[in-house]
């Protein structure tokens, strides 16, 4: 209970990283000091109560149970909150949402430092929910907000999100989804999952083997390579209408591919001419550009969030490296100076890190670097191989593809400084090549 004896003031900075003042929402009316920005993920995290949803309309008991447990475990994989236990929770069954209809004093014993209240209802269709969240030390109202939806589960990411954004003044991404590759003994087929690896849905239905899927800037287009006519080539699914098309069947491979964020281009890597060099296609399928020319491997091109910059693997010093260059193919300089084999970057949605993953003692793990060569870091080191990883839209957490545990390869979560790892998926099949999409429109 030591918790209790500390001034919460001061616990607060202890607890978050980055501990600083924002200026108030926008349409809210709480004081400034009730808002808290935590920056990058952090070992410590904020103690938060979040009791069951005041139901107001009949029937709604299995929605009402469902989307609160969407929350909590979102709000759980965050990896900002700590939850406190229902056995926790003081108050009478009768205390309300809004402000006087329940004692602050309730949370302040257990140790709660925030404070998440909501009521459901259901008319015409819609479920509609009333949130409240509170900064149980000052007793103020930090966010109120009301949001209706059909879907419980993407209802609750959306509850979730605003939760976040009480204390951190930017929403979630709870809403996001992942575009994956799966195998479940069949062939590997492209999936989309929302990002908590729930809500699976099938892309590539072609029983061959597909790889390397990549969204488009505005979520609504997927590339990858598949081999479903004997030949890796490049298709493209519109997620809008679900027509697949082919864009590169050139001989050889036509893989890796990647959209530049304007959606302009699409980098990859072609084979046609022996050699494996990554050129740039418009999205129709046409070459632009050939960006380069060196003997060796050079694969796995990704964008800059400006576009201007190109990061990619070569082998042209002998073991695969990690390399970054202009988007025309000029001033290509290698990153990673450690390690034999680096592959898999992906730039940092704020263009200063790139996240890759490495072999070190026999396994791949994950490691981060600054786009200027300093600052490595390894974020992962477990007893599987951890390897594809892809930033969420925000830059504070990441997700990969791990073979720990034993079994098929899974997909984990982890905060941007590499706390707070922890499985998505279920188990059930193979999870590979992971893709963060953007933020939903």
């Amino acid at each position: 209970m030591k918790l209790l004896l500390i001034n919460r003031r001061s616990h607060l900075a202890v607890l978050l990283l980055g501990v600083a003042l924002l200026v108030p929402v926008l349409g809210q009316a709480a004081p400034r000091e009730s808002y808290i920005q935590i920056t990058g993920g952090s070992a410590a995290q904020l103690p938060l109560g979040l009791p069951p949803l005041k139901q107001e309309s009949s029937g709604i008991g299995e929605s009402a149970e469902l989307l609160r447990a969407v929350v909590q475990r979102d709000l759980t994989l965050s990896g900002y909150f700590a939850l406190l236990a229902d056995e926790a929770n003081l108050e009478p069954s009768s205390a309300g949402i809004e402000p006087g209809d329940f004692d602050f004093d309730h949370w302040r014993v257990p140790g709660a430092v925030g404070l998440a209240k909501a009521a459901i209802n259901l008319e015409g269709g819609l479920f509609t929910v009333r949130l409240h969240v509170y900064d149980v030390d000052s007793a103020t109202q930090i966010l109120q907000r009301s949001i209706s939806g059909a879907d419980p589960r993407r209802l609750a990411h959306q509850v979730a999100n605003a939760v976040v954004e009480a204390f951190t003044g930017s929403p979630g991404i709870f809403d996001t989804q992942v575009v994956t590759i799966v195998d479940f003994g069949s062939g590997k087929e492209v999936y989309t999952v929302d990002y908590d690896g729930a809500n699976r849905r099938s892309v590539s239905r072609n029983g061959s083997i597909n790889l390397s899927p990549s969204w488009s800037p505005d979520g609504q287009l997927i590339t990858y390579t598949s081999f479903r006519d004997n030949n890796p080539d490049l298709w493209v699914t519109d997620l809008r209408t679900g027509r697949h098309k082919k864009l590169s069947s050139r001989s050889g491979i036509n893989a890796g591919a990647e959209w530049s964020p304007d959606g302009q281009e699409i980098a990859l890597t072609l084979s046609k001419d022996q050699d494996s060099e990554i050129y740039a296609l418009s999205p129709d399928g046409a070459i632009v550009a050939r960006l380069t020319r060196n003997w060796g491997i050079d694969v796995s091109p990704t964008y800059s969030p400006g576009g201007s910059r190109i990061a990619f693997v070569s082998s042209r010093y002998g073991s695969p490296q990690v390399f970054v260059m202009n988007r025309d193919g000029t001033d290509q300089v290698r990153l990673t100076q450690m390690g034999g084999h680096n592959v898999g970057p992906a730039f940092s949605p704020d263009g200063s890190r790139i996240v890759f993953a490495g072999r070190d003692e026999g396994r791949f793990d994950i490691f981060v670097i600054n786009t200027d060569g300093t600052g490595l870091r390894r974020l992962t080191q477990s007893a599987g191989d951890d390897e594809d990883p892809t930033w969420s839209p925000d830059g504070n957490h990441i997700v990969f593809s791990s073979s720990r545990g034993g079994g098929g390869r899974q997909l984990y979560i982890m905060t941007a400084d590499g706390n707070h790892q922890a499985r998505l998926t279920d188990g059930r099949g193979s999870y590979t090549n992971p893709m963060w999409g953007p933020k939903a429109q």
